[in-house]
């Protein structure tokens, strides 16, 4: 999967910069400010630390301590499986297998990630109506794929907050909901034994440990969020933090923040690993007008490089580390 994802980024920034000299890039990018190099690294660094303090405090309210390290190893390895699975499938199970490896019982790690993922989802969202209210022109001023792309996720990303909510406050719908569904389902033969084995009651338990969690840790669940809010948002400020970097002021912080957001909400519909392919595409066709014709494509490399492939390489690079002391340990003790 690593294999493919080094394949879809070769040949995608091969398409883009084709036309282009490796000189003339590298002179580009020379432009920048040396001292943002430092904030870019600054912005990863807290991009991480912020979920694993979400980690700890998640799981400490859960009786369940975990030191920080340990949490920024967990927000690393969803980081990584995240981004070399197609649409984000792989990173919660292999967070999960780590988390069970570890002793922290499954249901315990599984309210952690389902509310963090719930968390994200609201915060996309919200980020997401921000940029659609205010600056509408960086989604409906492009090609009509880019904008059916970013409806399609942004009403997917509220069904699947809508769902979340009613399996845990509004369980009666759902069950009627569903109750429909199995029925359908099992009148066709290739859903029946699947309709048969599954348990509609055992289902919707496992959402009830969220809803009792979210009634008794009020405080912790606001200052979880919070956290997660920052968190987001230090990853969407990439691209302004690159307008800047190469000595730009024309556009504010808004603008580039929708910007990002928008591109994230239409390439998540794209089951491509870090939806490769259409957010360096959609990057460089929005940042034409905001970073002009010469450095869009030095815009476009340097916010996707600092917000996705250098995060990827240090958490693969975390995993490996963390897989080799492993496998050392194991031998000292055998």
């Amino acid at each position: 999967m690593f294999l493919l994802l080094i394949l879809i980024i070769t040949l995608t920034l091969y398409s883009i910069f084709k036309n282009d000299s490796l000189s003339s890039i590298v002179d580009d990018i020379s432009r920048i400010n040396k001292i943002y190099l430092l904030v870019f690294f600054l912005m990863i660094g807290l991009y991480f630390a912020l979920q694993g303090i979400y980690m700890k405090l998640t799981l400490k309210s859960l009786e369940n301590n975990i030191t920080l390290n340990k949490g920024i190893f967990y927000s690393m390895v969803e980081f990584y499986f995240s981004g070399i699975t197609p649409s984000a499938t792989g990173g919660q199970p292999v967070q999960l297998y780590y988390m069970t490896k570890d002793k922290i019982p499954v249901r315990k790690s599984y309210i952690t990630l389902i509310l963090n993922t719930i968390y994200f989802k609201v915060i996309v969202i919200l980020l997401g109506i921000i940029a659609l209210i205010f600056k509408p022109q960086y989604i409906f001023n492009y090609n009509s794929i880019y904008i059916v792309f970013f409806i399609i996720s942004l009403l997917g990303n509220v069904l699947l907050v809508i769902v979340c909510y009613m399996l845990m406050f509004k369980q009666r719908y759902i069950k009627r909901i569903l109750k429909i569904i199995l029925k359908i389902g099992s009148k066709f033969k290739i859903f029946e034994k699947r309709v048969k084995s599954f348990n509609l009651e055992e289902f919707l338990d496992k959402y009830k440990g969220e809803l009792k969690y979210l009634k008794n840790n009020k405080r912790t669940t606001f200052f979880t969020f919070v956290i997660t809010f920052a968190q987001r948002l230090i990853l969407f400020s990439t691209a302004y933090v690159v307008y800047r970097a190469l000595g730009f002021n024309s556009f504010c912080y808004l603008d580039l923040l929708s910007i990002q957001v928008s591109v994230q909400l239409a390439a998540g519909v794209m089951p491509l690993p870090g939806g490769t392919v259409l957010s360096e595409a959609t990057f460089k066709n929005i940042f034409i007008n905001i970073f002009g014709l010469k450095y869009a494509d030095v815009g476009m490399l340097l916010t996707r490089t600092f917000s996705f492939y250098i995060p990827l390489l240090i958490c693969g690079l975390a995993i490996i580390i963390n897989v080799i002391s492993y496998r050392i340990k194991n031998k000292m003790l055998n």
